[in-house]
């Protein structure tokens, strides 16, 4: 008996220990955020509180790696902030669905770039919610061996049109800026197969996950922001309407537009044609975690002020009548 349960505890512990290596290998490094309150990942919503989708297929260049997909309860954009581990301060972080996944940390198979459109608010205090465009923000993965690539995110000024749709926004980037920030490959950026049961298209759905800190954000926002616009402080109230999009180049945009179908970057379509707000690709201005306040918390804040505005005036009343 004593034999049977030696055997039996070894075959256990061996059985354990494939386990603990199987999950590892599922559960590979990816970036972590520790929220800074407890809304956890938030997915991108329309301005009518609809989750934003983009359907598959819709990829200019035919690459599915760098096709957006994601429906109402598969997220297709997500986003968080935070404190990353292995990091100081606060984190901005993104998480876009992509219809393949070629292999870990392999986005558009052989690099690629994903961007972010910026409306902010303006000069005159106002919401930007006239839904232009005012900074490019674009995550830049390089080519070749997966182990050697590099990930960077760089800053652009659009161009001197509308900037509020795909017909009517440039931009240009320099790559030698000095607001380029590296990202690191399992903090600040890692590319994945998604962890749920998707699947679009019948193959595995990617995560790409990637991070910035809130000082880098600022800075690079500060520095290539279109004139008119304020200069930007960053933090976890920061409101910012946003588009996403995947380019072959960094001063383009050729492949996805997420939310819209494939005609939105069809040159002389009438979607393309089209403004961010009419397609369905900009976001309402929302806060670092992806959240659209909602309208009691301007109410309560208004509240608030008035009633921290009333009391400075009963004490500089009160101090004005003491001898």
């Amino acid at each position: 008996m004593s034999h049977n349960h030696a055997a039996h505890r070894t075959v256990r512990a061996v059985i354990l220990g494939v386990l603990v290596a199987v999950a590892a290998i599922g559960a590979r490094a990816q970036v972590v955020v520790t929220q800074n309150n407890n809304t956890g990942w938030n997915a991108w919503k329309t301005g009518t509180g609809a989750v934003m989708s983009d359907i598959q297929n819709d990829q200019q260049t035919g690459q599915h790696t760098d096709d957006f997909v994601g429906d109402s309860t598969y997220y297709g954009m997500l986003q968080n902030a935070g404190t990353i581990t292995g990091k100081t301060g606060s984190y901005l972080a993104w998480r876009f669905r992509f219809d393949d996944f070629a292999g870990a940390d392999k986005f558009g198979g052989n690099g690629g770039n994903v961007g972010l459109g910026l409306d902010l608010y303006k000069a005159d205090g106002s919401l930007g919610q006239d839904g232009a465009i005012d900074v490019i923000m674009v995550m830049s993965e390089g080519s070749g061996n997966v182990n050697n690539r590099t990930r960077t995110i760089y800053f652009g000024t659009p161009g001197a049109g509308a900037n509020t749709g795909p017909s009517t926004t440039t931009w240009t980037i320099d790559t030698a800026q000095t607001t380029a920030v590296a990202l690191q490959l399992n903090v600040t950026y890692d590319l994945q197969q998604a962890n749920d049961t998707a699947n679009f298209g019948g193959t595995a759905d990617a995560w790409l996950t990637f991070a910035i800190s809130y000082q880098d954000f600022q800075n690079g926002i500060n520095a290539y922001r279109k004139a008119g616009t304020t200069a930007l402080t960053m933090t976890d109230n920061t409101m910012i309407s946003f588009i996403s999009y995947t380019s072959t180049q960094l001063n383009a945009l050729n492949q996805d537009l997420f939310g819209a179908s494939k005609s939105a970057l069809t040159n002389g379509s009438a979607e393309n044609q089209m403004t961010w707000a009419d397609l369905g690709a900009i976001t309402p201005a929302m806060n670092a975690f992806g959240r659209v306040p909602e309208p009691a918390t301007y109410a309560q804040l208004g509240v608030l002020l008035l009633a921290g505005g009333a009391i400075a005036y009963r004490r500089r009343r009160q101090t004005a009548r003491t001898p």
